[in-house]
């Protein structure tokens, strides 16, 4: 298809989705260590992960905590996947303001890059974990926020019992806390480490008479975290959001282009911003790693950002008037998939950044495969929420050799989305007369059965000769599609929705009346072997090139045909954007397709429009 130019396929049947997590994705907590520690500038320097600290080479993120330290200029901090063109704002800062911020960042090839948005600071990155394939690794179960710490932290190591509390049980690994410094004596640094460690890495740094929090990941140590500022004493609060453990029921991490979610003017009724489903997260996805910035307060406050229908005793943010300032959350997306927002006073605008998503293993991944026969013995995915299968080779008028494997490998999928999960879909062709192997020379097909859907009259030769008419082309379009569903070795194609596969690539001629006309022949021809759901496949411009415009009398309008939409080389979010573009006919964006790489090669993904 459109974006499968170098594919994958199967020879033999695919088990189901898994109801374990898989492996991929899973969290190893690290002893709190610094990555990276030098000047940061508005341009990107590029940072190395893999190999420090534990963290492997195939390490798919980690989490980690910036401190910056010296800026000489407003601005904010940002840490990204390394050739990623996006910026996302980790925390902003005054100049010469020492802050820090802890977000979870997506590697490539175990690298990120860093960067200020102006002037130049120093700038240190302290890793708590990492993702990736791990067969000891953790899944990740969120929690509705639970405070298991509210008292005076000194410099000497205060131990808090999180195993066994709040939710969070004896084998769980490592634990987020959102916490928070309530108007400390002196200025200095919270440090939340695994129990016995003495790192110096800091999880939140603060300033004389003034509340900030930060959202930390830490491991365990004897089902304990420790807590210490760097001087003086000060009022800590914390709340456990969520924990992880060697568990195989719990979600697995994704990592996602950063993208804008929502831009909202807070008050301080909670407003709702729906995640799943946009800004390149599944509508299954059971947690969304956001990063909460807050701006423009009417007068100071609190920002709270959570899951819908939750509360936290700690704030997400404390800002000033006017100031813009963030903090990373991890949301649990149980309600709706959505998170609400809310200031404690006066009104403020609140910018919500997804930058990764956690997934349940019996769910799939919430976007659907498709495979042909270019995938004919090769790897493909098996997480597919629902697949679609290409019933013929590399031209119209052959059989993909793999077909019944490759619909064994659909009939497997996870479901949990409004696609059928098996369906299939079917080349257009339209050679002409001199060009096509056989053309019908009347209205007869198969032998004996006079198609009476032609409503371009009747199709015969010319001079004895077959001959290129808009009939005729209604009847070779008829005579593919028929063969398709009745000769391919599909078992009651009336079961399955089938796509027209519609693109340049294909045969087709300059006439675009022709075109059409052997396009409406192929829904006739699905029709009379008994398909009831019937969609088209292509991109705008190609659809366009081919069959130009549909008139609202033709067939394929007044089936209010459904589109699937390619966009080619994309990404989830693009793909879900991709749903409120230009309709093919009639019918609704049922689906939309990008291409995404996949091992060494790529793989189609789409996304179910509703």
């Amino acid at each position: 298809m459109l974006a499968v130019t170098a594919g994958l396929l199967v020879v033999a049947p695919v088990a189901p989705a898994s109801a374990a997590a898989p492996t991929t994705g899973r969290f190893t907590p690290v002893a709190p260590a610094r990555a990276w520690s030098g000047t940061a500038t508005s341009k990107l320097t590029t940072v190395t992960f893999a190999g420090r600290n534990g963290i492997p080479s195939n390490a798919t993120a980690v989490v980690l905590t910036a401190t910056v330290t010296s800026p000489s200029a407003a601005a904010y901090v940002s840490v990204a996947p390394f050739g990623s063109t996006a910026s996302p704002a980790i925390q902003n800062f005054a100049r010469a303001q020492p802050i820090s911020g802890t977000t979870t960042v997506g590697l490539t090839s175990g690298k990120a890059q860093v960067k200020v948005s102006a002037g130049k600071a120093t700038v240190a990155l302290d890793v708590a974990g990492w993702y990736g394939t791990s067969a000891t690794g953790s899944t990740y179960t969120p929690l509705a926020p639970t405070n298991v710490l509210n008292g005076t932290v000194t410099t000497g190591a205060k131990r808090i019992v999180v195993a066994g509390k709040a939710g969070v049980p004896s084998n769980a690994t490592a634990v987020v806390l959102q916490a928070d410094v309530s108007r400390p004596a002196t200025s200095g640094r919270l440090r939340l480490t695994p129990y016995g460690n003495n790192a110096g890495v800091v999880s939140l740094m603060y300033s004389k008479g003034t509340t900030v929090a930060n959202t930390t990941t830490v491991r365990l140590s004897g089902g304990a975290v420790q807590a210490k500022v760097s001087s003086g004493s000060a009022r800590v609060l914390a709340d456990v959001v969520g924990y992880y453990a060697p568990n195989a029921n719990g979600s697995v991490f994704v990592s996602a282009h950063p993208v804008r979610a929502a831009t909202v003017a807070a008050g301080t009724t909670a407003t709702k911003v729906t995640v799943a489903g946009t800004a390149g997260v599944p509508r299954n996805a059971t947690a969304a790693v956001i990063n909460a910035k807050v701006g423009g307060g009417s007068v100071g406050g609190s920002l709270r950002v959570v899951g819908a229908g939750l509360a936290s005793s700690v704030p997400t943010q404390i800002y000033a008037k006017g100031q813009t300032i963030g903090n990373a959350l991890i949301a649990p997306l149980a309600s709706g998939g959505q998170v609400q927002a809310k200031v404690s006073a006066g009104r403020a605008t609140v910018y919500v950044d997804v930058v990764g998503y956690f997934l349940n293993g019996n769910s799939g991944s919430g976007t659907g495969v498709d495979v042909s026969y270019p995938q004919c013995g090769k790897s493909v995915p098996t997480d597919q929420s629902f697949g679609i299968v290409g019933v013929n080779s590399s031209l119209g008028n052959t059989t993909n050799p793999c077909l019944q494997q490759q619909l064994s490998w659909a009939a497997a999928s996870a479901g949990g989305t409004a696609q059928p999960k098996t369906q299939v879909y079917a080349l257009f062709a339209n050679p002409g007369a001199g060009a096509a192997s056989v053309w019908p020379t009347s209205n007869v097909y198969p032998a004996g059965h006079t198609v009476t859907r032609n409503t371009y009259g009747t199709c015969a030769a010319v001079n004895g000769k077959p001959a290129t008419t808009r009939a005729c082309s209604f009847m070779y379009g008829y005579a593919r599609a028929y063969d398709d569903a009745a000769s391919r070795g599909i078992t009651n194609p009336g079961q399955y929705r089938w796509w027209l596969d519609v693109e340049t690539g294909l045969s087709h001629l300059s006439d675009t009346t022709q075109n059409l006309a052997a396009l409406e022949g192929m829904l006739a021809g699905l029709q009379d072997a008994g398909v009831t759901q019937v969609g088209v496949y292509s991109t705008a411009y190609q659809f366009r090139t081919i069959v130009g415009t549909v008139p609202a009398t033709s067939t394929l309008r007044k089936n209010t045909l459904p589109s699937w939409i390619a966009i080619g080389d994309g990404r989830l979010d693009q793909a879900q954007a991709a749903c409120s573009g230009a309709r093919l006919l009639g019918g609704p964006i049922a689906m939309t397709q990008y291409k995404t790489p996949f091992g060494s090669t790529e793989i189609d993904r789409n996304w179910s429009c509703s």
